[in-house]
Order: structure tokens, then C-alpha cells, then sequence
């Protein structure tokens, strides 16, 4: 049975082409997919994990990142959204980044500047609520912007028919309703943009896009984000299989593409979209062998939501009533309160999917193992609801609360016309929150009236509410009356097998998770970081409602807002040679006042606590002192106002420094660079300490001393090196300038226009996701305590030299005999607490990494005049960072990332390696460095006998060494190296 479906009424428009998919020739439709003619073709296979897993199509609207395939050398193409072309070559695996096999360049060369578009209204997302916002707000005489990342408008329920075939009249209803509803909206004057990725809004007047492989920053005076909603995951053995697919999916190939998911289909899930997907692939010849439905059967005991339903939406009573009569024409059962327990086959070849095991669920969600049975298949169908896509109304600092359905998901808080939190940014459809098409569209032309009106366009109300206000209505008591009707039993977690994966991306297991989540890692964020659970291409879509309901259901913690990831830019992994663009230099770090960035941590509160040293702050460096300390006898305490490593250390890049920094030597460094250069012996033996840590906790933190290698592309910039190096050599560091060919040979994938490069063979990097918490694991193991959510509140020095602290916290109090401070940036916080100044400032400053790549680079690399510091980490990603400046967000409560940061920090990249134009950028983060005066601050403060500093730029790096020596003076009331240029003294 050939795998393309046929209709009286359809018929191809694309001219065939023919491409080799990893050197077979497959044949395809101009205007289709890669996805879409590889499914023709019968071939399911095309993403290879990096454990040599296959995946294949599964959402099939380019939010999970499993169909990625390289195209023409560009690497990471998403097969459900790139079109077909004579000729391509696409194979499954990544190039290899040799000359030989380079990665190509993903867009063409950045311009001077991004693009700058001015417009009245922008809309994001052409489903119903888009495109009703967009005719409502050009209706009433606004300028209004339609972007889209989809091929054609219509989004997901729509499903427009692609251009690779062409229908004389629409077969069905629905496409009938999007084709006008898309013509309407052209035809009023609306710009629509097709194939446009919005990847991030830094505030409601200010949205990035890429579009035509050319930046875009768009300025809006109102703004309406209709993203819609994807599926949401169900785990369970066997779930990441090619051929096991959403319903979606399935959809999209059947209705756009005019292509068969597969030979023989079993379709499972929770809702009468299933149904719709089984009665359409059954009218076009394709096997249905069964319809799995969670809910029970519905009976007439329900006939209230029936009644409601039949008198809200006679019509959609009527096609699910026309979908159960196909079924059973064709035989095909409807398997209520029943799900798929596992699905069977090969991922590690072409194979895919073979059979699926399904049972019979209890009231309680839980399987009834005697009702299991195996049914042969080569394709799964899952569609088991949706979560609605928040990302860019989260960047914004839209409030949001959590809708308990299914798993639970975030939903923005949102008045009924849309209207969010922020002023001028209006959210609708399932994007904001689940509710079906009608309610999108009524929600949209609300918006695009209120989104005008605030422009003082239009009638101050719409001519006719009743017009909007009654479908509203009936299609909000219809969505009710459905989910009434199909009210599955309960989600449960605890009978997923724990080899079961819940993280697609990073092919992380559910009893990894658990693990971590028993040994106190119970937060989404302590999770990531010992994990990397959520750190994929897809950044957590199909696994952070699953990981956060697992935190609920083993910890009894009720699920909350505050739980989730924090919204970063790109809402989706973007061309990093795209957003590239050249900025001013300037010199050091940018300082800044940051506020207290703690999340809530529940904890109860605790018994007064006596212990012999508290040290204030869970960071690398506390966790430092607390390993020291503890290993030296002492009882220690060592407490965070947040979860351990959450701040400053845990969005730390993992660079072991020992050379200086291009700004702290010269005329950008402070104090003429004499306190930065006092420094330099500390690097190295902080490094040695990285490497005894590492050993003593039995664990691989990823250390790897490769060297480090700042770059310069100008004979100022050699110069400068060779001074550089010269004092360095001064200070008993090992450095030595190379010239170019040199740096070729031992770093080739580097700029060939690059002339030379300052080589120190000490230099490195290390895993901070797993560093510090390695290190609080062995302080505790040594008898040291570790309280998190213990926000320091005040500190009282007892009468008498030496008589120790009462510390109140925001859970108890602390009697402690000495106090270390180790708040980082928030340092000179604690201490005035006791009427002390610690010049200590914030520098809120960005990282950026890259999806996984081949080798490219292995040592650290950095820039003479430019703030740059790149590296590979263990993953494949690209770590970029160097100094470049992010800022707090008042609405959002967290430092984030500048779009100019973002693009100065990508061009210097690009430069140092081009290479890195032809990988995607997948996460943009802020961190913290410590401002002082390059030198750190340790040691008891004079007249505040007992209060000690360990506070230090370089943080990461200097951890251990700091923490050793101020361990030294506490214990033994002295240090073996001489730590006179780093006392408080120099600035009293």
C-alpha cells in the first residue's frame, strides 16, 4: 500500500523532485517536507542521540527537535519544517567539523545590523487567535505585524493543505473555516510572515526574529502572543521509538501532506481529537487497529455536560457522533479507560516500532497488568492533551499561575480580552491557556479590539459584543461540558519504570531523577543542574511538567509557580551566525545593584542551631569551606537564602582561570592591575586543590587542564600578549606567546586570520553542575551542615572578644562562634549587618552555549582586546561568555540576558571560530561576578573579632584555595601564603 493518500478532490501540485537521505535516493513533492516525503517513503528514522539512539518524527510542528537532520552540510534542520528540494543531500548525522566535512554556515553572513521594523500591532502565532486578533486590530485601523514559524497559516488546527497539492474546493469544514479566515485577514491589509522565528521578546516593545536567515527587531506599540499549545508528553518504556508520534503529527502528515503516518496505527490518548484522527486516516485507506481512550466510556448518567454540549456546539456533537460511527463501519474498536503501557521495537537501527502493550487502567490511573496485551503496529498516535506554549509571556515577566489538568502546566494570567499583567502585551488561545478553537478566535478578535482601542484606534467598544461575548460563552460551556465527558482518571508517576527516559533531549531516566530527587536535589532547578534534565534543544517542553510532577508526587510537596524553569532566551534554538553583530569594547565588568534573587525554598523552621563556624552562603565557595572546615574537625553550618548552588556558582560557566583576564592587565585593568596580578599565584594552586577535590569525592566533575589560549588578531594585540605574558612569567606562571602557525596546529578549527596566541598550559575547565554539589556532598559526609531557605536576617556580635554571633534567620536561629561571609556579590549585605563596608558590588553577566557539536576546540579560549571566553564542554556544547553585560528584570525578578550582549558576544565568536555559524544557539543565561578590585577579600575583619570574608572574583577558580586558606586561619590562626595583599586592611 503505497503511503501517500489519495482524494477525488486533491491533487498533487508540486513537481517530484528526488534527494538521498544518508545515500538512498528518495523521491518527494515540491512544497513538502523532508518529514513528509521520508514518511512516504516509508522511512522513520533521522536523529541519532548521542548514544547512537534513533529517533524520529513526533510532534511534527518543530518544538521537540527529535527529526533533526543536516541538509547541504547545515546542521540541526527540523525535517517537519524544512521543504523538500531537488538535489539535497540530508543525511541523520551531525558533520564532522574537519575540513573535510565542515559545518556549514546555517544563514548567510549577518548585515552591519539587525533590521529594525516599526509597526503598531504585533501578532505572534497564525492560528485562530492570531489571525482573529490580527483582522480585529486591522479592522480598526492599526499597522499590524503577523509572524508565524509555520510553512502556511492556520496553525495547528487549521492544518491548511500544503502547497505540494492543491484541493478545487476545501474537503471539510475546517479547512473551509481557516482558508476564509485567512483571507480575510489579508485581504483587510495585515502583513503575515511565514517561516519567522520569534526567539525571544525582551520587553513588550521589543520582539527579536529571524526571517529569511536575516535578524529582525521588531518595535511594536502593542503586542499579542498567540504561540498556541503543543502535546503534552505520557513516558513510558519505549515512548522515544521511531514511529511512536503525537496525534499531531500524525495530522499534520495526513491533512497537510497528504501522507500516512504508517501501515497500521493504533491511536491512543485522552479527548475526541483522537477520534477525529482515527475516522480521517480510516476515510483515506489507512489501517486503524485500535482507539485507545483514557476516560471511561461516557454514559447518560453524564447528561448534564451532554446537554450542555448538544445546546453549546450541536455541530461538534455531531461530527464526534459521525467519527464513532466510522469506527465502527470499519471495525476498529474504542478501547475506553485504556492506555498504552509500553511500545516494543529497535532504536538503534531503521527499525522503529514493532507492537505496542496495552491495559486496561483502574479508576486511580494505574494499569491492571492481567488486561494487558500486545498489539503488532508500526505506528503509535499519542494524544493525550496539550500545554500551552508560555515561553515568550514568561521572558516577559507575565504573571502565570498553575492549571492543575493532566500533569499541571503554567497558564497566563490573563483578562478575557487578553489583556496580561504588563501593560501592552495581550496573550490568547491555548497559548494562554487550554480551551479550544472557538474560544481562541472569540479571545483574538477581543484582543486585536482592546490592542487597538489602547492605540486610540476604532470604536471604543466592538459595535456588536454580543457578537463576540455569546460564541465566547458557548464555546467556553462546550470546552467544559468535553472535558467533563472525557475526565481521565488521575496522572500517576510511580509505576513508569525507571529505565523509562523522561528527558528526550538529554536521554535522561526517571530513576536518575528519582535518585536525586531521595538524595535532597527535589527542586526542578537542583534537578537540572545534577542532570541536565531540561537542557536539550526542546529546553524542557516534554519534560518539565513530568519532572515537576514527580517532585510532587515523591516529595508531598504541592506544585508551584515559582518551580519551573526560569524563561531564558531563544524560546527555541536559533542560528547563532545570524544574531551576530559588532559592538563597542569597553573595559572590565559593568557593575550593578542586584537585588535578592532567592526563589521560595519551603522548609520548616528549626530548633536553635550552636555550631562552631556559620558560613553564609551555599555557593562553590561556601560549599568550599564546608568541605575544609568539616574535614578539619570543625562544626560547621553553612546556610543559602536559596537551594544550594542556585545563584551566582550554579550559572557559572566552569572556566579555570590562571592567566589574567585582557582587562585586567594594562590600561583597562583597575588599580593599574596590581591586585589582579597579586593573584595570579593562587590560580594554579587552586587548580591542584580542583584536582584533590575531584579525587576525594570519587567523582568525574569533568576537570580537563587543556591549556588556555588568548587569541589576538592585530600586531597590538601580540604586543600586548607578550607584556602580558612577560609579568605573568614574573608571578611563576607558566606562558609563552605562539605565533600563528602554531596556533593553527594546535587548535585548527581557529580563525586563520588570527596571528598568534598567549599559550598557558594550567589553564582548563570543569563541570560547575556537578562541582560544587560534589563538594557539599562530601562537606556533609564529613559531619558539615547544609541548610538551604535560611535567608539571613540579622547578625548580633556578642559582649567580649571572641564571644561568637546570634544570627536570626528566616527559619531559626544560629549561635555561632565565628562567622565566614561568603555571599559573593551580596556580601556587603551581611556585612553591614554588623556595621561593616565590604566593597563588593554585583556584575550580572551572560553565558551562551550552543547545541551539542563535534570536537572543535579543546582548550579555553579567550581574546585579547575583546571580552570573549569560549570553550567545548563535556556535552559537545559551546560555552560563550566573557564579560558581557546582562541586567536585572524587575518583572521577571532575575538578571537576563541583553539582546546587544547576546549579539557583541556571538560576533566575537563567530570570529575566533566560524565554525559556530553553522551551530544553533540553544540557551542565554545571566550569572553573577564579583566586582572588588581584582584581588579578593579574605580574612577576619579588624574590630569584628570572628566575622571573616572569603569573598573573591574568579570565583569558580579560586574556590577551593580561598576556602583553604581562610579554613587555615580559623584552624590554625595562620596561613602558609602570605594573604596580606588580600585583607579588608587595603581599603580601610
Amino acid at each position: 500500500m503505497s503511503a501517500r493518500l489519495t482524494h477525488p478532490s486533491i491533487t498533487p501540485a508540486g513537481r517530484p523532485v528526488r534527494f538521498c537521505y544518508d545515500g538512498q535516493p528518495v523521491e518527494g513533492l515540491e512544497g513538502e517536507t523532508i518529514a513528509a516525503a521520508l514518511a512516504a517513503g516509508g522511512i522513520k528514522a533521522m536523529r541519532r542521540t548521542r548514544s547512537g539512539q534513533r529517533r524520529g518524527l513526533y510532534c511534527g510542528m518543530g518544538a521537540c527537535f527529535d527529526c533533526l537532520v543536516t541538509v547541504d552540510g547545515r546542521a540541526s534542520q527540523r525535517a517537519c519544517l524544512t521543504k523538500v528540494a531537488d538535489a539535497q543531500q540530508v543525511r541523520s548525522t551531525q558533520p564532522a567539523g574537519t575540513a573535510e566535512d565542515p559545518l556549514q554556515p546555517l544563514v548567510p553572513e549577518a548585515d552591519a545590523e539587525p533590521v529594525q521594523w516599526q509597526v503598531d500591532v504585533l501578532v505572534v502565532g497564525a492560528g485562530p487567535a492570531g489571525l482573529s486578533a490580527a483582522l480585529a486590530a486591522r479592522r480598526a485601523g492599526a499597522e499590524v505585524l503577523l509572524l508565524d514559524e509555520r510553512l502556511e497559516s492556520g496553525g495547528q488546527f487549521y492544518k491548511p493543505l500544503a502547497t505540494s497539492h492543491r484541493a478545487a474546493t476545501p474537503t471539510d469544514r475546517q479547512f473551509a473555516q481557516g482558508l476564509a479566515l485567512e483571507r480575510e485577514v489579508r485581504g483587510a491589509g495585515v502583513t503575515i510572515v511565514q517561516g519567522a522565528q520569534v526567539w525571544a521578546a525582551f520587553s513588550p516593545r521589543e520582539v527579536a526574529a529571524l526571517i529569511d536567515g536575516r535578524a529582525r527587531v521588531i518595535r511594536c506599540r502593542q503586542l499579542v502572543i498567540a504561540p498556541g499549545a503543543y502535546e503534552r508528553p505520557v513516558p513510558f518504556p519505549g515512548w522515544t521509538l521511531p514511529g511512536v508520534m503525537t496525534t499531531g503529527a500524525a495530522q499534520t502528515l495526513a491533512r497537510a501532506y497528504r501522507v500516512a503516518p504508517g501501515r497500521r496505527v493504533v491511536i491512543a490518548g485522552n479527548g475526541p481529537l483522537n477520534l477525529q484522527l482515527a475516522a480521517e486516516l480510516l476515510a483515506d485507506g489507512t489501517e486503524v487497529v485500535a482507539v485507545l481512550e483514557s476516560a471511561a466510556c461516557p454514559s447518560w448518567h453524564q447528561w448534564r455536560p451532554l446537554l450542555a454540549a448538544a445546546y453549546t456546539a450541536p455541530d461538534l456533537l455531531r461530527d464526534g457522533w459521525r467519527f464513532l460511527r466510522q469506527l465502527r463501519t470499519h471495525a476498529v474498536p474504542v478501547l475506553w479507560g485504556h492506555t498504552v503501557v509500553a511500545a516494543e521495537g529497535r532504536a538503534d537501527g531503521p527499525g522503529g516500532l514493532r507492537s505496542v502493550q496495552v491495559a486496561r487502567i483502574d479508576a486511580q490511573g494505574h494499569a491492571v497488568a492481567a488486561t494487558a496485551r500486545r498489539i503488532e503496529v508500526d505506528t503509535l498516535c499519542l494524544g493525550y492533551g496539550f500545554i500551552p506554549s508560555t515561553e515568550l509571556a514568561r521572558m516577559l515577566g507575565c504573571a502565570h499561575r498553575l492549571a492543575p489538568r493532566h500533569l499541571g502546566h503554567l497558564a497566563t494570567v490573563t483578562q478575557e480580552d487578553g489583556a496580561t499583567s504588563l501593560p501592552g502585551v495581550f496573550v490568547v488561545g491555548d497559548g494562554a491557556d487550554l480551551g479550544g478553537s472557538r474560544v481562541a478566535l472569540a479571545r483574538g478578535t477581543l484582543a486585536g479590539t482592546a490592542a487597538a482601542r489602547k492605540l486610540g484606534l476604532g470604536a471604543a467598544e466592538p459595535a456588536k459584543p454580543a457578537e463576540v461575548l455569546g460564541p465566547l460563552r458557548r464555546a467556553e460551556c462546550f470546552q467544559q461540558a468535553l472535558w467533563s465527558l472525557y475526565a481521565p482518571p488521575p496522572v500517576t508517576l510511580a509505576a513508569v519504570p525507571d529505565d523509562t527516559l523522561l528527558c528526550r533531549c538529554e536521554e535522561i531516566t526517571f530513576g536518575s531523577v528519582r535518585e536525586q530527587i531521595r538524595a535532597g536535589n527535589d527542586t526542578l532547578a537542583a534537578l537540572k543542574r545534577n542532570t541536565r534534565l531540561g537542557m536539550g534543544r526542546c529546553q524542557a517542553r516534554y519534560c518539565a511538567a513530568t519532572a515537576g510532577r514527580l517532585v510532587a508526587e515523591l516529595t508531598g510537596s504541592p506544585p508551584d509557580v515559582e518551580q519551573y524553569f526560569a524563561p531564558r532566551p531563544p524560546a527555541k534554538p536559533v542560528a547563532a551566525g545570524a544574531l551576530g553583530f559588532e559592538k563597542p569594547e569597553w573595559s572590565g565588568h559593568r557593575p550593578a545593584i542586584t537585588p535578592n534573587l532567592a526563589r521560595p525554598v519551603a522548609h520548616a523552621p528549626f530548633a536553635p542551631v550552636h555550631t562552631d563556624v556559620l558560613v553564609i552562603g551555599a555557593g562553590v565557595l561556601g560549599s568550599c569551606l564546608g568541605y575544609y572546615l568539616s574535614k578539619a574537625g570543625q562544626d560547621v553550618t553553612v546556610v543559602d537564602r536559596d537551594d544550594i548552588n542556585l545563584q551566582a556558582s550554579g550559572a557559572n560557566a566552569g572556566s579555570l582561570h590562571v592567566q589574567l583576564l585582557s582587562f585586567d592587565f594594562g590600561a583597562k585593568a583597575q588599580d593599574d592591575g596590581g591586585p589582579a596580578a597579586a593573584t595570579l599565584p593562587l590560580g594554579p594552586m587552586s587548580v591542584r586543590l580542583w584536582q584533590e577535590i575531584e579525587g576525594d569525592c570519587a567523582e568525574d566533575l569533568e576537570i580537563k587542564i587543556t591549556g588556555g589560549l588568548m587569541v589576538a588578531d592585530s600586531e597590538a594585540g601580540m604586543r600586548f600578549l607578550e607584556a602580558k605574558a612577560a609579568l605573568e612569567r614574573s608571578h611563576g606562571i607558566d606562558a609563552q606567546v605562539i605565533d600563528g602557525t602554531e596556533l593553527r596546529r594546535l587548535s585548527p578549527a581557529l580563525s586563520g586570520k588570527l596571528l598568534g596566541a598567549e599559550l598557558c598550559p594550567m589553564e582548563g575547565k570543569i563541570n560547575p553542575l556537578r562541582a560544587t554539589y560534589a563538594v557539599a556532598r562530601r562537606a556533609r559526609e564529613q559531619g558539615a551542615r547544609m541548610l538551604r531557605g535560611c535567608d539571613v536576617q540579622t547578625i548580633g556580635a556578642l559582649p567580649g572578644d571572641g564571644a561568637g554571633f546570634v544570627v536570626r534567620t528566616s527559619r531559626g536561629t544560629i549561635h555561632a562562634g565565628r562567622i565566614v561571609n561568603a555571599s559573593g556579590a551580596w556580601s556587603s549585605t551581611i556585612g553591614r549587618m554588623l556595621g561593616v563596608t565590604i566593597p563588593v558590588k554585583g556584575a550580572p553577566l551572560q553565558m551562551i552555549v550552543t547545541e551539542p557539536a563535534p570536537p572543535l576546540v579543546n582548550h579555553l579560549v579567550a581574546h585579547a582586546d575583546r571580552h570573549l571566553s569560549l570553550k567545548q564542554a563535556a556535552s559537545g556544547g559551546l560555552i560563550v561568555g566573557g564579560g558581557w553585560t546582562a541586567a536585572f528584570h524587575e518583572d521577571m525578578r532575575l538578571n537576563r540576558a541583553e539582546r546587544e550582549s547576546i549579539e557583541g558576544n556571538l560576533w566575537v565568536a563567530c570570529h575566533v571560530l566560524p565554525a559556530l555559524r553553522g551551530l544553533h544557539m540553544v540557551r542565554c543565561w545571566a550569572g553573577m561576578n564579583v566586582n572588588i578590585d581584582g584581588a579578593p577579600i579574605l580574612g577576619e575583619v579588624p574590630g569584628h573579632p570572628g566575622f571573616y570574608n572569603a569573598v573573591t572574583s574568579n570565583g569558580y577558580t579560586l574556590a577551593p584555595i580561598t576556602g583553604r586558606l581562610v579554613t587555615d586561619l580559623i584552624v590554625h590562626g595562620r596561613t602558609d601564603f602570605d594573604i596580606t595583599p588580600f585583607l579588608i586592611d587595603r581599603f580601610l
